[in-house]
């Protein structure tokens, strides 16, 4: 589901992380214009909020709609490879930058989020920030075949549930996201983070931790020129599906 607000731009919803990512395709197709991005022309919407109930992976709808190739890689990303590299259809920028993982690792972050929420379970400050100074630099030094970190930050807050526990908010800000090729796996991605995050914290708080919304900002969503029939053809089986589901 999405919506368009005034002055604020479009809000898309999801029951679940996949109906999410497939509204977000479905947004940037209906409304996209086609613009430039370095050289490469590209559907795209700028400044949407995106929302999911739940963030339960696997997932139904991406494990049926989504490129499972690309969403293993994104995942190891976050979880195992130390390099990054660009597994669009055409790549932007060469291999040889620190992976989210490497990142995350290297920065203790996800210890850092673990130590401040179990210390101040109402903390603000439980943030994994990707952007480091080496990313300018090699922004600056090489614009031809650069790496700056599409996702900027997450944050993680822990608000109270009725079970006498906590539900694990997510929140990220992406300063530019494929919405074809990656999202889907970028949502995977912050699911299973968030699951690996209240598994420990439920050690450490001693209460029931269940991961709860992914709540974002996409600052530029795109669907690249060269994917936009793929992306068209996903979306179309999904509504002949809902369809199907709403009218047996």
């Amino acid at each position: 589901m999405y919506v368009k607000t005034e002055p604020f731009g479009y809000l898309v919803f999801g029951e679940i992380i996949g109906s999410a990512w497939l509204s977000l395709v479905e947004t940037v197709l209906n409304y996209g214009e086609i613009t430039e991005d370095e050289g490469r022309k590209r559907l795209s919407l700028q400044n949407i909020r995106i929302k999911s109930l739940t963030q339960d992976y696997p997932d139904p709808l991406i494990e049926k709609y989504g490129n499972r190739e690309n969403i293993e890689k994104m995942v190891r990303l976050f979880f195992n490879e130390k390099i990054m590299y660009d597994f669009d259809v055409i790549p932007s920028f060469s291999p040889g930058s620190k992976s989210y993982y490497a990142r995350i690792k290297e920065w203790s972050m996800l210890d850092f989020v673990i130590k401040r929420l179990t210390r101040f379970p109402e903390s603000k400050k439980a943030v994994m920030s990707f952007v480091r100074k080496e990313d300018y630099e090699r922004t600056l030094n090489n614009p031809q075949d650069d790496y700056l970190p599409c996702i900027v930050s997450l944050q993680f807050r822990l608000l109270e549930s009725r079970a006498n526990g906590y539900d694990l908010t997510t929140l990220f800000n992406a300063r530019s996201i494929d919405a074809y090729q990656k999202a889907c796996g970028n949502f995977a991605a912050f699911a299973l983070l968030s699951k690996e995050i209240a598994r420990r914290l439920e050690k450490t708080l001693s209460c029931p931790v269940c991961p709860g919304v992914l709540d974002g900002l996409i600052t530029d969503a795109h669907i690249y020129q060269e994917t936009i029939k793929d992306a068209e053809d996903i979306i179309k089986k999904y509504k002949k599906y809902e369809k199907n589901i709403q009218d047996p």
